[in-house]
């Protein structure tokens, strides 16, 4: 994925945007010697609540998705992102077919095959002009019966499955991966899992995080970089907080 807007580069990373999702090459070659030292795998944590949703989706459509996605978190500024902002890279393939699905989300935004997808763009509020201040990426998208449940089973068993690494090549080039590391979801609705992806950048590793979240048939994406301040890179507990609360 590539995101083309001002506000979603300064929300993620403004210069090196192209790294957003993988494509390195925009921003200077990608080096394969972070591979060479692979990370324990990880069982995913994907978690089940036990108060869960409803089993069918509470949204219909890009209509539905629009009332439900998150419109306000307290510290940060909220906007709308259209799909032609959010653009993907094209095609990516995995180097190992186990890492596909992962794969899918460097290239788009949705895991699995939704019907709809919507996305918000958010910024820390003091500083929505900071070229190097962190943000979040939102995607929230609406599946077919089962779709939902199906396309997080199989990011959390690439997640399993990847721990080592493993390489991309799309129509931007070949990217590196030096691993993938399972993280906690958040809690609240009917399952979730989170990761980070290792990505690299001149030799720099450069952390991508990762989190989804099931309501019935609806899913939440949340994601966050920042090759500035790698270490800063993180998905904001209010924000994860508050689109929870719209799913419930």
């Amino acid at each position: 994925m590539l995101l083309t807007s001002a506000r979603v580069r300064r929300a993620l990373g403004a210069v090196c945007v192209a790294l957003v999702l993988g494509a390195t090459a925009a921003c200077g070659e990608a080096t394969d010697s972070d591979a060479k030292e692979s990370p324990t795998t990880e069982r995913p944590s994907t978690k089940e609540s036990p108060s869960s949703s409803p089993a069918t989706s509470p949204a219909a459509g890009k209509e539905g998705l629009e009332k439900l996605i998150v419109t306000k978190v307290k510290g940060f500024e909220v906007t709308a992102a259209a799909a032609s902002e959010v653009r993907s890279s094209g095609a990516v393939t995995a180097s190992k077919a186990a890492c596909q699905p992962i794969a899918d989300l460097v290239g788009t935004v949705a895991a699995g095959s939704p019907s709809d997808t919507v996305y918000r763009q958010l910024v820390a509020a003091s500083e929505p002009e900071d070229m190097t201040a962190s943000g979040v990426l939102v995607g929230l998208s609406s599946y077919p019966r089962a779709g939902a449940a199906q396309a997080l089973a199989e990011v959390g068993k690439a997640v399993s499955a990847c721990g080592g690494g493993f390489t991309t090549t799309s129509a931007d080039g070949e990217d590196t991966y030096a691993g993938v590391t399972a993280e906690d979801g958040p809690t609240g609705l009917d399952e979730s899992l989170a990761f980070e992806l290792t990505g690299s950048l001149d030799g720099e590793k450069i952390p991508l995080k990762y989190a989804l979240v099931r309501a019935g048939d609806t899913v939440a994406l949340f994601y966050a970089m920042n090759p500035f301040d790698p270490a800063s890179a993180d998905i904001a507990p209010t924000v994860t907080a508050a689109q929870i609360a719209r799913l419930k």
